[in-house]
């Protein structure tokens, strides 16, 4: 006897695209990107380089 599949189990990549699941729009591909471009990256890219100073200073502060 074969298992039976369950939705709630199944892998996303195993769905099967179907017309009841709506392609983005261009007016939300356009606001991700905004979003991704102007508040997201800078944010990561400020918390990256500050981390980096920190750990720079901290090391400065432990062995000088």
């Amino acid at each position: 006897m074969r298992p039976t599949s369950s939705p709630v189990l199944s892998h996303p990549s195993d769905r099967i695209a179907t017309e009841s699941d709506p392609a983005p729009t261009r007016r939300a591909e356009g606001l991700m990107f905004l979003w991704l471009a102007f508040l997201v990256w800078p944010l990561i890219a400020i918390g990256s380089v500050s981390a980096y100073g920190f750990s720079i200073w901290m090391y400065q502060l432990l062995t000088h």
